[in-house]
């Protein structure tokens, strides 16, 4: 009878230590932070494509991320984030902007394996944008030859003007994350994102053009966030 009533005692403290964790973790949190994939950028790096600016580490492979997540249920969480790619520079005689925009709404679900420590699964359907942008103080051929690039002909911008597109994705992510203070953690994770991309059917002034030839299709992907919550 003794053990019976010390198994249930301490059985009792764990779920006492275990939801009082849980409550006292916060329903509101921001991200910000970066990450490290390894795309495939046809046409979008000097390598492939000698009319463009040329890259750097950071232009290629690094993510800058931030987002905001909401905890509904005691184990699982909502939330928007972005993770996005920039390759600046000169083309020709215009501003070159590159971006490529991956952005998630995500379910979260996770747990606490010990004090202060939580690991955490995430889904995420994805919505992305690319956007090359060029802009220039006087007329100039920069866009034929960036579109000529491409494969493209007769396209007539001679200033500035934005070429855009949006395709579907998925993400999937595991991650541990560690709480220094009730307020403020660090997280990791890793996963994969899926982008459902071609190269047809971007947009410029509303007509449509051939874009790069990305191989993104299935991407390792490693971030690392810092977190402040409410």
């Amino acid at each position: 009878m003794i053990p019976l009533i010390r198994t249930s005692t301490k059985l009792i403290l764990s779920m006492i230590i275990v939801f009082s964790t849980i409550s006292a973790q916060p329903k509101l949190s921001f991200h910000f932070g970066g990450g490290f994939y390894s795309p495939s950028l046809g046409y979008l790096d000097p390598d492939s494509n000698n009319v463009i600016p040329s890259l750097s580490t950071f232009g290629k492979k690094i993510l800058v991320d931030w987002g905001i997540k909401y905890q509904f249920y005691p184990n699982l969480r909502l939330g928007y984030s972005r993770s996005n790619s920039y390759h600046t520079g000169k083309l020709g005689d215009s501003d070159y902007l590159r971006t490529l925009s991956y952005r998630m709404m995500s379910i979260e679900t996770f747990y606490y394996p010990r004090k202060r420590m939580e690991l955490n699964f995430m889904l995420a359907p994805m919505y992305n944008k690319g956007i090359i942008k060029l802009t220039a103080k006087a007329t100039s051929t920069d866009w034929n030859t960036i579109l000529g690039s491409y494969g493209n002909n007769n396209v007539n911008l001679s200033t500035e003007g934005e070429m855009t597109k949006r395709w579907f994705g998925l993400a999937s992510m595991i991650g541990f994350r560690y709480y220094i203070y009730q307020w403020f953690a660090i997280d990791g994770k890793a996963g994969f994102i899926q982008n459902a991309y071609s190269e047809k059917k971007w947009k410029l002034q509303k007509e449509k053009v051939v874009g790069p030839t990305m191989n993104i299709k299935k991407l390792p992907v490693f971030k690392v966030h810092f977190i402040f919550g409410w």
